[in-house]
């Protein structure tokens, strides 16, 4: 009867040893696939961490284009600008003004 207990944890135990050595295989294989995918991971977010910044000069650099114009704009719309461009356009001051009312018949049909 002994006999037959010790053949059965041998047998037992080389099959334990085979699990561990495939739980170990396992193991190993899933650990080099998470360190693939966290350096995949990591250059996608250096990437963009990249853009990020070159957007970012882009924004400051429109910004900057932006003030500029708008300096420009006010500039153009100073009463000193705009007179000087009447005067180049050969334009002349307008006298006074007189509007119609409702009650006056003018050029009518």
């Amino acid at each position: 009867m002994t006999a037959c207990y010790i053949k059965s944890k041998k047998f037992n135990k080389s099959r334990h040893d085979r699990g561990l050595a495939a739980l170990s295989l396992c193991i190993v294989l899933a650990m080099a696939g998470l360190s693939v995918l966290y350096v995949l991971q990591t250059n996608g977010l250096v990437g963009c961490n990249y853009q990020i910044r070159k957007q970012e000069q882009r924004i400051s650099q429109l910004e900057l284009e932006s003030q500029q114009l708008e300096i420009e704009i006010a500039q153009w719309q100073s009463p000193v600008n705009l007179e000087k461009l009447v005067n180049s356009l050969s334009m002349i001051e307008a006298g006074k003004v007189i509007y119609l009312g409702e009650d006056k018949e003018v050029a009518r049909r």
